[in-house]
């Protein structure tokens, strides 16, 4: 059933008043003039935010408490968009428990003219998909699969820096929160151990000389378990919880990338953003350096990766000269 609008200011105030007084029993006359509500309206939205699946206590003759965020692993709208408010870039976030892809749903949205800045997210996707086309499916309550409406000023050759940035976001977001030794594999994985943790996608429409709009999505592994993955893929994929023994709050690690993809997103908007995003990139990069198997189409090349171009393009030295793939799969090569 949809929520009128009435009903979503009354649970974003209550949660915004609760949120301000952590663990404290907010009294029930407090909240009806924080709300102008009546009670009856009031305790409708406190049923609204535990329907969302956040912790709110009501307590009869005292009033409501919001119990701790660091055990939520709902992604709750109501404190998603609270604690986006800040982000330059992304501020709506759509929640579905299922639908067709998250990407499909950014790229209907943004043909109909809406706004950069939507963050659509799904549980549980029929038709995700990575790159080259490869499925991408999730476990429902368990990962974070989004995708993002951006509108660039980049031209379309240039797509593939959404990918790096998206990248970096993740690979500091996971090292930066909990530690783990995250992985920055050219173009748009990262990795742990050698093993998976997370796939992005960036899709763009526009003309030769501009891109109208820009959709990029993200599949991270958060909280599976080693028998939620399928026996065949339990030697080359992983989740954050595998690698830090941590059961993480969904919510705030996809409020921190965010902040962090904006961070780097907002450089490809200045002149000379891109080159300073370049420049953490090839810092970054766990490619660099490395022998790699470079597979594009039906041929396969093997050589040390170089550098990275301002397109994004990789640059692999292969028998003494350098070889530039725009777009390929590429094979980190153990050393002998």
């Amino acid at each position: 059933m949809a929520k009128n609008a009435g009903e979503e200011t009354s649970r974003t105030k209550l949660f915004e008043l609760l949120i301000e007084n952590p663990g404290e029993v907010v009294s029930s006359s407090r909240v009806t003039e924080r709300l102008s509500a009546s009670r009856q309206a009031v305790f409708k939205a406190a049923c609204a935010l535990r329907d969302e699946g956040l912790p709110v206590e009501s307590l009869p003759q005292k009033g409501y408490r919001l119990g701790s965020m660091e055990t939520v692993q709902a992604l709750a709208p109501t404190a998603v968009e609270y604690f986006l408010r800040g982000n330059p870039f992304f501020n709506k976030f759509l929640y579905f428990k299922e639908a067709d892809s998250t990407q499909s749903v950014i790229k209907s949205l943004a043909r109909q003219d809406a706004p950069a800045g939507i963050v659509a997210c799904a549980e549980k996707q029929d038709a995700g998909r990575g790159r080259r086309g490869r499925s991408w499916a999730g476990t429902p309550g368990k990962n974070l699969t989004f995708s993002v409406l951006l509108r660039p000023k980049l031209k379309p050759g240039e797509v593939q820096l959404l990918n790096l940035a998206a990248g970096l976001a993740v690979k500091e977001t996971l090292r930066a929160m909990y530690s783990i030794p995250a992985e920055l594999k050219w173009p748009n994985d990262i990795l742990c151990r050698g093993r998976k943790l997370c796939g992005i996608l960036s899709e763009a429409a526009g003309e030769p000389d501009r891109i109208y709009y820009a959709a990029t999505g993200i599949g991270l592994n958060v909280n599976m378990e080693t028998d939620d993955l399928p026996p065949e893929l339990r030697e080359v994929a992983t989740s954050a919880l595998i690698e830090s023994g941590m059961r993480l709050p969904r919510w705030r690690v996809l409020v921190t990338l965010l902040g962090a993809f904006a961070r780097y997103a907002e450089l490809l908007d200045t002149k000379s953003g891109g080159a300073e995003l370049l420049s953490i990139y090839r810092r970054e990069c766990d490619t660099l350096g490395k022998e790699v198997k470079v597979i594009q189409d039906d041929e396969n090349f093997t050589g040390r990766a170089k550098s990275v171009t301002q397109e994004g393009a990789l640059v692999v030295e292969i028998n003494s000269e350098e070889k530039i793939f725009a777009a390929a799969d590429v094979q980190h090569l153990r050393a002998v």
